[in-house]
């Protein structure tokens, strides 16, 4: 499944690696091999992994489990086992230690090692991503190497951090990164451009990221340390900081309409047909709404104006009329083709961090601080924000704005509700925050699908066999531990 493209990057980051363990690999060596990738090469790397990976195996598991989408097909089918709460530790190897761990941030710390001090906007930019997959990957597995982890050969088997230490650690790299960004260009440093695959080396973009993914570290401090996340927001918002100011700042990586160039949720589809499925739970959210982003979002099911959503865990024999993913996630539709699986582009980038979100996030605290007003703004900046992504037109943004679902109340509690329901839809194809967003606040109400191996929903992800057998550090994590909070922040139910 994974980008032929960044498999071969991948190799070459591989052959950088072991270039690096010592002179063992020095016989034979064809002067012409290329044992260290130059910078430009290596941020292509990475930014193109790092994007893959996030419609990848880690938004299947996560998506899943918040139930906009459900696995199906026959029984044992992957994807509806995962619905169905039954992943385990195997499951987790592609994603934990070769997507994750493996690709993106072993060369966005290849990237760091070989570029700072003299090509710092390439260390700024690594130090920023490494924060957000750290962020990502605490989010999903709680405790994590950490202060041990990316030392190559150095140290094979690094020790576990607290996930609260990692969150404290994160605002400091990424104020590296910034502070990075920010120094004076010099004659001889490189400056990146196309090798950026998310901003094209717009470094005040990568900025603004920077700052906007801090807020968003400390809303997950609510509600389990309010004065906290009030007292961080605050001082963040008052520190002349520069945040997401458009869909244009959105954190999204840039795929193309070619042979294993498109994005992995469009290459999945296409590969397996019929097994992932939007589900009840999100589509009838946006029926009960008049949502004019389901045009985008849904293929019509079985006529046009109207969508259906599959029950979650459910198993189907037969291919049903329901709605299927649209162009919002897959790129522009060919219209014979419309609904199937091979009738789309495929070059819609990957979303990862939205402006929707940035002001959903806002909306969140100032909600929680008595400041409705702002409340407001943010909340209505939000979903103009996400319909103009998913281009809905602008008389029905206003149409949807002047309706019930436009305006927060002023009670926190009815406005909560409205706020996280919002970014549920909003965040649509976007990984693990979802999950995280309801595991903080249990919005939207979700119910165990149809045939759960669990008796409770699934608050965090096994760690990776492979892992457990080659690190002895390893927490413990089996089945039974998935419902339990695994992350600091998680308040459970």
């Amino acid at each position: 499944m994974k980008n032929t493209t960044y498999k071969v990057l991948g190799l070459i980051m591989l052959l950088f690696v072991l270039g690096a363990c010592g002179d063992f690999l020095n016989v034979n060596v064809s002067p012409n091999s290329t044992v260290s990738p130059p910078a430009r090469t290596i941020l292509a790397a990475a930014t193109g992994e790092l994007g893959f990976h996030m419609g990848s195996d880690i938004h299947r598991f996560t998506s899943e489990w918040v139930q906009q989408f459900t696995g199906a097909g026959a029984a044992g089918t992957q994807t509806l086992e995962y619905a169905r709460f039954n992943v385990t530790a195997t499951d987790m190897n592609n994603c934990f230690r070769g997507g994750i761990w493996g690709d993106a941030l072993s060369d966005f710390q290849a990237l760091r090692l070989a570029t700072e001090g003299t090509s710092p906007k390439y260390s700024g930019i690594a130090k920023i991503a490494q924060a957000f997959l750290f962020s990502i990957a605490v989010d999903a597995w709680g405790d994590l190497p950490f202060t041990e982890a990316l030392k190559y050969g150095a140290n094979v088997t690094p020790k576990y951090d607290k996930s609260e230490d990692i969150y404290a650690a994160l605002p400091g790299l990424i104020d590296e990164g910034i502070a990075d960004l920010n120094l004076p260009n010099s004659l001889t440093e490189l400056v990146p451009g196309a090798d950026d695959l998310i901003y094209g080396g717009n470094l005040s973009r990568w900025i603004k990221f920077g700052n906007s993914l801090k807020l968003r570290i400390y809303i997950k401090y609510y509600p389990t340390n309010s004065a906290f996340a009030d007292a961080q927001i605050a001082a963040l918002l008052a520190s002349g900081a520069t945040f997401m100011a458009s869909n244009a700042d959105n954190f999204s990586c840039a795929f193309e309409a070619s042979v294993n160039r498109t994005n992995a949720i469009d290459q999945f589809e296409k590969s397996r047909n019929n097994q992932f499925w939007p589900t009840t739970t999100i589509v009838d959210i946006m029926n009960a709404n008049a949502d004019p982003r389901r045009p985008f979002y849904f293929t019509a099911s079985p006529a046009a104006g109207q969508y259906t959503g599959l029950t979650p865990g459910i198993l189907i024999t037969t291919t049903p009329s329901t709605s299927r993913m649209h162009t919002y996630l897959r790129g522009a539709s060919t219209p014979a083709a419309n609904g199937g699986a091979n009738g789309y582009a495929g070059d819609k980038a990957q979303r990862m961090f939205t402006f929707a979100e940035h002001n959903l996030n806002l909306a969140e605290y100032y909600a929680r601080t008595a400041q409705p007003a702002l409340a407001q703004t943010a909340y209505q900046a939000a979903i103009t924000a996400s319909m103009q992504d998913a281009t809905v037109l602008a008389a029905d943004i206003t149409t949807y704005l002047a309706g019930p679902k436009g305006s927060l109340t002023g009670t926190l509690a009815t406005d909560l509700v409205l706020i996280m329901t919002e970014k549920y839809v909003s965040n649509y194809g976007v990984a693990v925050q979802p999950w995280s967003d309801w595991r903080r606040t249990n919005i939207p109400t979700l119910v165990l699908p149809v045939g759960a191996v669990l008796t409770n929903l699934p608050r965090i992800l096994p760690y990776s066999d492979l892992e457990r057998v080659t690190n002895p550090n390893t927490p413990p994590r089996d089945v039974a531990n998935l419902t339990s909070p695994g992350v600091f922040w998680d308040p459970g139910n």
